[in-house]
């Protein structure tokens, strides 16, 4: 039986080494590997913040794991791990952690997963260092939900991709200033944001559905004339204090005001 398994897989290379000689020169493109190292830890500072990590691409970090002494406390993320850059946050990889009052987050990074803070409910303030390279340009769905503390995030001008309902039902949050590279809001991003009174961006052309609903302190939402394309429905639902838009140049869904 062993024989007859290993010759199996002899033909099988064999097969394969063939299949991949004969590929035409025109799809040999490169592709990105990235290559990833089993979990890691390092633990460090007074709280004995333990981060949980991969190496991915070799040379940088990526964090996908958080937990603590549970005693109310900032952190400062670090940039350099192993002497590898940290460049992402992972999916999920601060979720609930429930001790954290505050979040400095490196120029280093580039991406902040799905869920990656979210149901921190002790959290105030996030913060990205003070650098002149900052590197991030994604944050994903849900990563900041449910942060029901957080009162103050100012998104650096890198960022071009900023995921549904990213700030959903954040009560505390009262102004949320979109930088230039965000050209859609997308669904539910400041549903149930209670506190919000102000909301600015430059450049988004679409509303997502619900994004805006339940926002019932709104006041503003500023965006240059011309740039506003269409309103998801329930966008601005239960906004009472934004003024219907009957523009027909604005393409408005079901119930988007009411």
């Amino acid at each position: 039986m062993k024989r007859i398994f290993a010759l199996m897989l002899a033909l099988l290379l064999l097969c394969t080494l063939v299949s991949c000689g004969n590929r035409d020169d025109e799809d040999d493109e490169p592709t990105d590997l990235i290559v990833v190292s089993e979990k890691q830890t390092t633990t460090m500072g007074a709280y004995k913040d333990c981060y949980e990590y991969e190496i991915i691409n070799g040379n940088e970090v990526a964090i996908i794991g958080f937990s603590s002494d549970y005693d109310l406390h900032e952190i400062k993320i670090p940039d350099k791990i192993e002497d590898c850059f940290v460049v992402e946050i992972a999916d999920g990889a601060f979720y609930q952690c429930s001790q954290l009052t505050g979040v400095t987050v490196p120029a280093t990074v580039k991406k902040i997963g799905s869920m990656a803070f979210a149901g921190c409910v002790q959290l105030e303030n996030v913060s990205f260092a003070d650098s002149a390279i900052v590197r991030l340009t994604s944050i994903g769905d849900y990563a900041f939900s449910k942060c029901v503390a957080l009162e103050s995030i100012e998104l650096p001008e890198t960022l071009t991709s900023l995921g549904a309902g990213a700030f959903y039902e954040c009560s505390a949050l009262e102004l949320a200033v979109l930088p230039d590279g965000i050209t859609e809001i997308k669904a539910m991003t400041f549903m149930g944001c209670t506190d919000l009174v102000a909301a600015a961006s430059s450049n988004a052309a679409s509303i997502g559905d619900y994004a805006f609903c339940g926002c019932t302190a709104l006041e503003t939402v500023n965006i240059p004339a011309g740039v506003l394309k269409s309103i998801g429905k329930y966008g601005f639902s239960g906004c009472k204090k934004i003024p219907v838009i009957n523009d027909p140049e604005i393409e408005c869904g079901e119930y988007a005001f009411s």
